[in-house]
């Protein structure tokens, strides 16, 4: 197990939250495993982005929520998601870390 997420990345789930598992797009998922791959390290969006193999700009743009899915807990979830895990460095803009990446020792990963 990797965390919060299913083996592949699709599901996650947070341990406060009314969501319970939250499903997540393949892009959505991309994201997340490579947030993860850098356990903990900050990277910037390009890095994170390439390694997800990905052409948006922001790791945030495939988590946004469209104008007539407001309010859909099923397209707000994920984002619920990003805004729990992932984190902008401080003082340093566009740099992405997952903290919770870096919480598990290699034999926990």
């Amino acid at each position: 197990m990797k965390g919060p997420f299913s083996a592949d990345f699709r599901w996650v789930t947070l341990p406060e939250g009314p969501h319970g598992p939250i499903r997540l797009t393949e892009a959505q998922a991309a994201v997340f495993e490579a947030l993860w791959s850098f356990k903990g390290e900050p990277r910037t969006a390009e890095q994170v982005m390439r390694r997800a193999g990905l052409d948006s700009a922001k790791p945030i743009d495939v988590f946004k929520v469209k104008t007539r899915d407001k309010g859909k807990p099923e397209a707000e979830g994920p984002l619920v998601a990003y805004r729990a895990l992932v984190q902008v460095v401080q003082g340093r803009p566009g740099l992405y870390s997952m903290p919770c990446a870096a919480a598990l020792s290699p034999v926990q990963a």
